[in-house]
């Protein structure tokens, strides 16, 4: 079993929320904390599905069944690992490979803790499946609907 959870995250800079109301053709200033929220669901939720950095994360991957010599992969643009720890939180030793570990020890369940790294230019090329997310959010769109923007792009 993998599981990545994001612990925690950064904020839309104020350009991005500017860029989304001007895609969405938002008038005024009225909502802008609302608009804020929902283009940070939609950037995570791009970024989850596109495998790319796009905010700024911190990460706790968890996965069962660790041998020595597996390589674990970090996920999202996992980038600088802060730990990695066993069930009982002891220090596991790995090696770090660009986007991977390379665990030295056995382990029933490991927890690894790291952040991403945006990358910026790839991150802009995600923007219009960014802006038609966040709108469809904006619009209330049905889950399914929103779901389908995310599969329709990334085949998932």
């Amino acid at each position: 079993m993998i599981q990545v959870r994001i612990t925690e995250s950064g904020e839309p800079q104020a350009d991005h929320l500017e860029q989304f109301k001007q895609y969405a053709s938002v008038p005024d200033d009225s909502r802008d904390g609302v608009l804020q929220k929902m283009l940070k669901r939609a950037m995570l939720a791009v970024q989850e599905h596109s495998d790319t950095a796009i905010l700024p994360c911190k990460f706790e991957l968890t996965i069962t069944d660790v041998k020595p010599g597996d390589s674990i992969r970090l996920y999202q643009g996992g980038k600088t690992v802060i730990r990695a720890e066993d069930e009982n939180g002891y220090v596991v030793d790995f090696v770090q490979e660009g986007s991977r570990i390379r665990v030295r020890e056995r382990c029933a369940t490991l927890v690894v803790i790291y952040t991403n790294e945006v990358n910026i230019p790839e991150a802009e090329k995600l923007q219009p499946v960014i802006w038609q997310l966040a709108t469809a959010i904006y619009d209330g769109e049905d889950p399914k609907v929103q779901a389908s923007i995310l599969k329709t792009t990334y085949g998932r």
